[in-house]
């Protein structure tokens, strides 16, 4: 019951609301306040603008005439070619400091990495509520040009910006984050949950050591897309199944995600040669995205085939007739959102506070205490009352977040004029904030203390620790 509570806790989120025209109705008022804000974005100089460092002095890798920076990620010739991205963040912090900007790109703009909390604060939150995230161009790319056919000029939350952006967020945001959304998929996504531990009880008596097998990260990923399904379609793929077959068009699915996600470091990190000729990661990318395109058209055809009728109330449709109300282009994009989204994060973000647990069995003990207190009985219902009780798991969850990021850095270009690291930075500036553990932020920074995360100063294991800013962009950031 213990794993099948933390399978759970991954991938539900409640808030707390009354009705919902209430909620709409907040929404609505709130999506007003941001639009506000984000058309009165200033082009005034900031504080300490005059005394700043100009812009061409950030420290970074210099580079040559003619070849820029490029040579630099040459195969067998260049310091950071094949260097794993994490590597990479380390290595040129190391050698260039806190505010680094890396030119000469081919192809690319220049881009200001971040690495210091207060420089990361201060950019995010002079970000308006339009935001700039050019971070996905291949993505992009793939929809509004190559794909046209499919999204007819609705690109989805992952290609829009500005705006554009923001028009988007206000049409999906009152259906999916009203609490009822998720509450309505609650029995479906405990079934799934009940099968991923059977199959874990499985694995461990099968070795024999109580371990897992090789491939139990791809366990967690159709774990993940099995509860995605339940969401986006209404569906149950069956793909826990312990004999289910390994060549699927589901599995298919899973491994398009993977492989894509794995292709971005080289069309998005590495100088995008892509753009100029098709490289054979490029080819191998438009294969997943097409797969993964057919595939969802396909399944959402097919649920809004089978649950014809929409004149129900609004809270007793599903998440995918509800948006195909609003137009079947926005249900696209959103769901194919979801699921490429969902699939790798979440089946991660789970494989990781597992390990975390795994090794720390003193926090293990402690997180199976209140799962016990609150879920006495093994068929003890999960509701939102209850998840709110849950006040360690979602410290496990968080501090999980801190150690394995969804995401290493997070791109945005700067909506106006600011000082970061001492350093002007003029509007229009791509700028990346970098996520990586620091004993400058936290004490201990490399041991799993959930107890960094409680509200409660007086439980707190270090009473004068502050999460940093940046680690709350992967809740609130898309």
């Amino acid at each position: 019951m213990f794993s099948k509570f933390v399978t759970r806790g991954a991938i539900c989120k409640f808030s707390t609301s009354s009705t919902k025209c209430t909620v709409e109705a907040a929404v609505s008022k709130r999506d007003e306040y941001y639009k506000s804000l984000g058309e009165k974005t200033s082009d005034e100089k900031p504080d300490g603008w005059d005394n700043a460092l100009p812009y061409e002095s950030i420290p970074g890798p210099k580079p040559l005439p003619l070849v820029g920076n490029m040579f630099r990620f040459l195969p067998h010739l260049g310091e950071y070619y094949d260097v794993p991205q994490q590597d990479f963040y380390k290595i040129i912090r190391r050698k260039y400091g806190d505010i680094i900007t890396l030119k000469g790109i081919f192809g690319r703009k220049p881009i200001v990495y971040l690495f210091n909390t207060s420089d990361m604060e201060n950019f995010l939150r002079n970000s308006g509520s339009f935001p700039i995230r050019n971070g996905m161009e291949s993505f992009a790319y793939y929809r509004t040009k190559m794909r046209q056919d499919v999204f007819n000029g609705v690109g989805g939350v992952l290609t829009v910006q500005g705006e554009e952006w923001f028009k988007f967020r206000s049409l999906v945001n009152p259906i999916l984050l009203q609490p009822r959304s998720v509450e309505q998929y609650l029995g479906a996504m405990d079934t799934i949950a009940d099968e991923l531990v059977h199959n874990m009880r499985h694995f461990s008596e099968q070795s024999g050591k109580n371990e897992m097998p090789e491939n139990f990260l791809n366990w967690l990923y159709r774990w993940s897309l099995e509860s995605m399904g339940v969401i986006a379609f209404n569906r149950h793929f069956g793909l826990l199944d312990l004999n289910v077959d390994e060549n699927s068009e589901v599995q298919k699915f899973v491994d398009s995600v993977v492989t894509m996600l794995k292709l971005m470091y080289y069309l998005e990190i590495l100088p995008p040669i892509w753009k100029f000729i098709p490289t054979q990661p490029w080819k191998e990318y438009l294969q997943c995205m097409d797969f993964m395109t057919e595939f969802t058209f396909k399944y959402i055809e097919e649920g809004l085939s089978q649950n014809a009728d929409d004149n129900g109330p609004d809270h007793e449709l599903s998440i995918l007739q509800r948006l195909a109300k609003i137009d079947k282009r926005v249900a696209v994009a959103m769901i194919m959102d979801m699921m490429i989204a969902g699939v790798d994060t979440t089946g991660r973000t789970l494989g990781a506070a597992l390990y975390f647990l795994a090794k720390n069995p003193e926090k293990q003990e402690r997180l199976k205490e209140e799962v016990l207190k609150n879920l006495p009985n093994k068929n003890s219902p999960v509701t939102k009352e209850i998840m709110g009780k849950n006040i360690y798991l979602k410290a496990v969850l968080k501090e999980t977040m801190r150690l394995s990021p969804i995401a290493l850095a997070t791109m945005r270009t700067t909506v106006k004029d600011l000082v970061l690291g001492g350093y002007k930075v003029p509007k229009n500036s791509d700028v990346l904030s970098i996520h990586l553990p620091s004993s400058e932020e936290f004490k201990d920074p490399d041991l799993f203390m959930p107890e960094r995360f409680f509200e409660d100063d007086d439980r707190r294991v270090f009473p004068q620790e502050r999460p940093p800013a940046r680690f709350y962009t992967f809740w609130i950031w898309s």
